[in-house]
């Protein structure tokens, strides 16, 4: 079966390569679409859609654009305006796949691409920058990355023509014989959140989900965890939603952490939908470093405890917990559908259990107090009398939260 699938590049300095891509995608039977993302010189080869059209679906003239001589502006543009063809390609039914190759510059703009894209779609990025931080590229999203190994100059070489035909490969492998994130209803699909710290609880409750037949999927609380979450939600690939670890709602809140960004309005999605959801407080009393370097100057004063070498948890203040307790009530206000929010008094974490380094019972006070303030009455509030851990406080999240998909599926 013929594909067709878009390659990403900057054609003034990568088309020889670009070139390259394009023949061994053809070889495999498929159609490749040249989209050609650099806004400065001419393209080396000719593309099958012109940065001017890219440009020009940002809202953008690349005449006047490239006039403003701003480089983090022109390519913000270009990105905004590939993703913008990328999604018309697909809602047009004209796409199975992207892949892109670059440099700095050009890893950005098909990475933003990308990321437009739906979760589960094939899409793959060579680059020269994928052996740093690549994070800021990929976001939440499953963009399989390469490094290039080689510069991508000066056409392809003995080590460079290696590197892009697995590239190409493996792209064509998602796409020939990949498969795309069902979203069937008949799944009965629960989404459940977790970290090491809240590990034991998470264990339990999906133990006691699969008995009861539903599909269980655990997203660590690790900014792109969540995030990927609350998009598959909106996808209507979730039918139920166990927050036990909301962790990342406390670095956005502190703006600190390994772990942001996160999407805009974590803990949002399933209430904007009606979708039922439990909601509990694993985790939040700390933020998440990785080496005690990397904490910031101004937090290192506080408590703080080494998870490993390479991972150290840093408690919240007093203001930063009752901070959380406001978003977290706050967001859930707003939900349309069945919610709960269960507290687990004696710990939210491993090490916030009683006697652990991180246990700030005054701290939890002032989050109880500030989040009963913010939440409607018609959210079901509970105070357990037990450790987030200890298995009746997840039989109590999950029996909360069976009784909610229950009352959806009369």
């Amino acid at each position: 079966m013929k594909r067709k699938v878009a390659i990403l590049g900057t054609l003034d300095t990568k088309g020889e390569e670009v070139a390259y891509m394009k023949g061994l995608i053809e070889a495999r039977g498929h159609t490749a679409i040249l989209i050609d993302v650099g806004p400065l010189g001419p393209p080396w080869v000719e593309p099958d859609i012109a940065k001017e059209e890219v440009a020009r679906l940002a809202g953008c003239e690349l005449s006047n654009l490239l006039q403003t001589g701003e480089r983090d502006g022109i390519m913000e543009v270009m990105g905004e305006g590939a993703a913008r063809l990328l999604l018309n390609l697909l809602r047009e039914g004209r796409l199975d796949g992207v892949i892109g190759l670059g440099g700095n510059q050009g890893s950005a703009i098909a990475s933003m691409a990308m990321k437009a894209l739906p979760l589960g779609f094939p899409k793959f990025l060579v680059s020269t920058v994928a052996s740093g931080n690549i994070r800021p590229y990929v976001g939440y999203k499953d963009i399989g990355v390469m490094f290039s190994v080689g510069d991508l100059v000066g056409g392809p070489n003995p080590v460079t023509r290696s590197i892009l035909a697995n590239a190409v490969s493996a792209l064509l492998g998602m796409v020939e014989q990949g498969k795309r994130i069902s979203s069937e209803r008949d799944e009965r699909t629960i989404a459940i959140t977790a970290l090491g710290n809240t590990q034991p609880a998470v264990d339990r409750a999906m133990e006691l989900l699969r008995e009861k037949g539903f599909q269980v999927i655990a997203f660590h609380a690790s900014g792109a965890g969540g995030s990927a979450m609350e998009e598959l939600i909106e996808a209507g690939v979730i039918n139920g939603v166990l927050d036990l670890t909301p962790h990342e709602i406390t670095e956005e809140v502190v703006g600190a952490g390994a772990y942001i960004p996160v999407r805009q309005g974590r803990l949002s999605a399933a209430g904007r939908l009606g979708i039922p959801q439990v909601v509990s407080t694993g985790a939040l009393e700390y933020v998440c470093f990785g080496p005690r370097e990397s904490i910031p100057p101004r937090l290192r004063r506080r408590k703080i405890y080494m998870h490993n070498p390479y991972n150290a948890n840093v408690k919240v203040s007093r203001n930063e917990i009752a901070r959380v307790g406001k978003v977290v009530g706050d967001r859930l206000r707003e939900a349309k559908g069945p919610t709960a929010v269960l507290v687990p008094l004696k710990g939210w974490s491993i090490y916030g259990g009683e006697g652990g380094p991180l246990h700030d019972p005054q701290g939890y006070k002032i989050f109880i107090k500030t989040l009963k303030r913010r939440l409607k009455t018609d959210i079901r509030y509970e105070e357990i009398d037990t450790h987030i851990n200890d298995h009746h406080f997840a039989d109590a999240c999950v029996n909360v939260l069976l009784e909610f998909m229950e009352g959806v599926g009369r």
